[in-house]
């Protein structure tokens, strides 16, 4: 229910308003409820610390998805985007990162592929959009295989593979292959690129159950972390909305 009423907004508000929605924790945040639930604030911490390494993952895939979507089809840019996302998360595993070591990497990260992918930043208004029927299971789908996926990780691979497999971009993966062939490539790249700084919010959040789970209980991180995500989203949205709201105020 989450995760469907998340990108059903995300649709109908553009690629400005709908990137602040898609960021939000939608989909990592029920995964980490239940990873609370089975293995308690230590788990979910270490978990997060890989979290925060593995966000960079995320950005892989809006980076393949901008660079294919322009020229191909939806099959060919959701296959580019899905395998550099899998590939970037094999490749952080492979060495333990400290806390420090994946927050200087995720800000790097993120510093480049937002100034790197900003010519792909456009305002695009999106086309009337038709319900279609098998889009509700899809993502219902999406949502399931990646929950079950992470809670069988929890149990037999650790908190290292589960931190990166509860960031698994299932919202993104749903936009792609619901939106682009409705609304086209550039559409939903701008609306997938727009999303880049909304993740630094998605990004403090995984670092703040980090550092807030090991020291109080799992449901006071989780919401302490949430609390952070929407803030982030939020201030962005109105440091957005005040160039505007100074145009209309001169116009008057």
């Amino acid at each position: 229910m989450i995760v469907v009423s998340a990108s059903r907004a995300t649709e109908r508000l553009g690629p400005v308003l709908g990137s602040m929605i898609a960021t939000l924790p939608v989909s990592t945040g029920p995964i980490y409820v239940f990873l609370a639930i089975d293995h308690g604030p230590l788990f979910i911490s270490d978990s997060a610390r890989m979290g925060v390494v593995a966000v960079v993952a995320t950005v892989g895939f809006v980076a393949m998805h901008a660079l294919i979507a322009q020229r191909h089809g939806t099959f060919l840019s959701w296959l580019g985007a899905i395998s550099a996302w899998f590939v970037v998360a094999y490749l952080m595993q492979l060495r333990e990162w400290s806390f420090f070591e994946g927050c200087a990497l995720f800000a790097i990260t993120f510093v480049a592929g937002i100034w790197g992918l900003r010519r792909y930043v456009v305002d695009i208004k999106p086309p009337p959009l038709p319900r279609v029927r098998f889009d509700l299971a899809l993502r219902s789908c999406l949502v399931a295989g990646v929950v079950i996926a992470t809670t069988i990780a929890s149990n037999a691979l650790g908190p290292s593979t589960t931190g990166t497999l509860a960031t698994y971009p299932v919202v993104f993966t749903s936009l792609v292959l619901i939106l682009q062939p409705r609304c086209g490539g550039p559409f939903t790249s701008a609306l997938l690129v727009n999303s880049l700084k909304g993740l630094i919010g998605f990004g403090a959040g995984l670092a703040t159950i980090h550092l807030a789970a090991a020291r109080m209980n799992s449901a006071a991180a989780l919401l302490l972390a949430l609390a952070v995500a929407v803030s982030w989203n939020y201030g962005l949205f109105r440091l957005r909305a005040r160039p505007r709201q100074k145009v209309e105020h001169s116009l008057r």
